[in-house]
C-alpha cells in the first residue's frame, strides 16, 4: 500500500520529550515501513523517521496552548498536505485532528482517522476551552459515517453515534523499556501538570501517608496558574520532589523503573494514557482512579489497583472498596505492604501484560487490518 500518515505541527516525530500522539505516529510509521509498505509521513521538517517525510513547517511550532488556539497554523498545515495528496496515496491515516474531516471530504482518497482526544461533552469545564470540545463533537457528528479508530472502548462512549471501525490501543517499543524486577521506594508521576491529571490529588496522598512523591513534568504556559497555586507551595513540605521533563527514553525508563508505584490520580476520562503502559513495561504497578481507559489498561489486583472516583461514580467492583482520596491512600498502602515475593510477582505481571497487549507489532497489525478493510469497503 501507498500510505500517508499525518501528524500535528506542534511537536516533531518522534517527540523529543512530551508528545503522546507523536510517539504513536512514529511507531505506526516505522511499523508499516518494516512491513514493506510505501509510507509517507506528513509532519514537521525536523522529524526523523526512516520513511519519506513531507512538511510545510521546517520546525515544530511548539507545544503551547496559545499556539494551538490559533486555527490558521493548523489549517495551513492541513491544506498543504491535502492540496498535494490527490492520486498519490491509497489511504490516508489522519492524526492531525478533527478539522481534517473538512479536507478529506473534498478528496477522493480514503481516509481513516484515529480519534486521540476526549469525546465527553462534560470535559468542557475541565479544559475551560470556550466550547471547543462542543464544536468538535458537532463536527464529528456531521461526518459520523466516516471511519474512525478509537484508542479505548471508553472513549467511544462519549460519542457512540460515530462509525468506530475498531479500537486500537496505543503502544510502545518494548525494547526501549528495561524491566526492573525490584523497583525503588518512592511514588512517581510523569506527565503534563494540569488540573485534569490530578497531580494535586497525588500530593495529598503523599502528605497524608508521609511518603515521597517524585514528579517529572512538562508545564504548559496555560497551566502555570494551576502549577503556582496547587503544586509549587507543596515543595517546602518535604514529600514532593520535582525533576524537569525527561526527554531521553532510556532515562525515562530508569526513572519509571526505580519506583515503588506510579500514582495516576486523573480526574477526567482520559482516552488512553501512554504513561500507564510505559510504567508497566518496566515493572512499576499503578494506582489509578477508574476513569477513562484505566480499567481497560490496568488489571486490578495484578498490575496495580483501581479506585472508584467517588461514591457517586462507581465504575467497577475493585479490590479497593473505599473511593476517592481515601481509596487511593488504601491502594498505595496495600502496595507498600505487599510481601517482597508478591510485589515482585506484580512487577512481572506488569511487564507480561504489556508484552501481550501493547506492543508496536500488535498495534500495527490491527491498523493494517483496518486499512485493507476500509479500502475494500467492508463493514468492520
Amino acid at each position: 500500500m501507498k500510505i500517508a500518515i499525518t501528524s500535528p505541527p506542534w511537536i516533531s516525530v518522534p517527540p523529543q520529550g512530551y508528545g503522546g500522539i507523536e510517539r504513536v505516529v512514529c511507531n505506526i510509521v516505522e511499523g508499516f515501513k518494516k512491513k514493506g509498505h510505501e509510507v509517507t509521513l506528513y509532519a514537521t521538517g525536523d522529524s526523523k523517521v526512516s520513511s519519506r517525510l513531507e512538511y510545510l513547517y521546517p520546525h515544530a511550532l511548539g507545544n503551547h496552548l496559545n499556539l494551538k488556539l490559533n486555527p490558521y497554523l493548523l489549517l495551513n498545515h492541513m491544506y498543504h498536505f491535502y492540496k498535494n495528496a490527490k492520486n498519490r496515496f491509497d489511504i490516508v491515516h489522519d492524526n492531525m485532528g478533527e478539522i481534517a474531516l473538512y479536507f478529506a471530504a473534498l478528496t477522493n482518497i480514503p481516509m481513516v482517522m484515529t480519534v486521540h482526544g476526549t469525546l465527553n461533552d462534560n470535559a468542557d469545564d475541565l479544559f475551560k476551552d470556550y466550547g471547543i470540545l462542543r464544536s468538535i463533537r458537532k463536527l464529528l457528528l456531521q461526518f459520523k459515517n466516516h471511519p474512525y479508530v478509537s484508542i479505548s472502548d471508553k472513549q467511544r462512549a462519549g460519542l457512540p453515534q460515530l462509525n468506530f471501525v475498531k479500537t486500537i490501543y496505543n503502544s510502545l517499543v518494548i525494547s526501549e523499556f528495561d524491566f526492573d524486577s525490584t523497583g525503588g521506594e518512592d511514588m512517581i508521576w510523569i506527565g503534563r501538570i494540569n488540573y485534569t491529571k490530578g497531580v494535586d490529588i497525588g500530593i495529598k496522598v503523599a502528605e497524608i501517608l508521609k511518603k515521597k512523591l517524585t514528579i517529572a513534568s512538562y508545564i504548559d504556559t496555560g497551566d502555570l496558574p494551576y502549577y503556582e497555586k496547587e503544586i509549587k507551595p507543596h515543595f517546602t513540605k518535604g514529600y514532593l520532589s520535582h525533576f524537569e521533563e525527561i526527554k531521553d527514553i532510556k532515562a525515562k525508563s530508569r526513572f519509571l523503573g526505580n519506583a515503588r508505584l506510579f500514582l495516576f490520580p486523573i480526574r477526567w476520562d482520559e482516552p488512553f494514557g501512554i504513561v500507564m503502559i510505559e510504567s508497566m513495561a518496566v515493572g512499576t504497578p499503578l494506582v489509578s482512579f477508574a476513569l477513562g481507559s484505566a480499567p481497560e489498561v490496568i488489571k486490578d489486583g495484578e498490575t496495580g489497583y483501581l479506585v472508584n472516583f467517588s461514591d457517586n461514580d462507581i465504575r467497577g467492583n475493585w479490590v479497593i472498596k473505599n473511593t476517592g482520596l481515601k481509596g487511593l491512600c488504601e491502594a498505595v498502602e496495600k502496595i507498600y505492604s505487599l510481601p517482597q515475593d508478591q510485589y515482585m510477582k506484580m512487577r512481572k505481571n506488569c511487564r507480561t501484560h504489556v508484552e501481550k497487549n501493547f506492543t508496536v507489532e500488535i498495534m500495527v497489525d490491527k491498523y493494517e487490518e483496518v486499512y485493507y478493510q476500509v479500502l475494500s469497503k467492508k463493514t468492520i
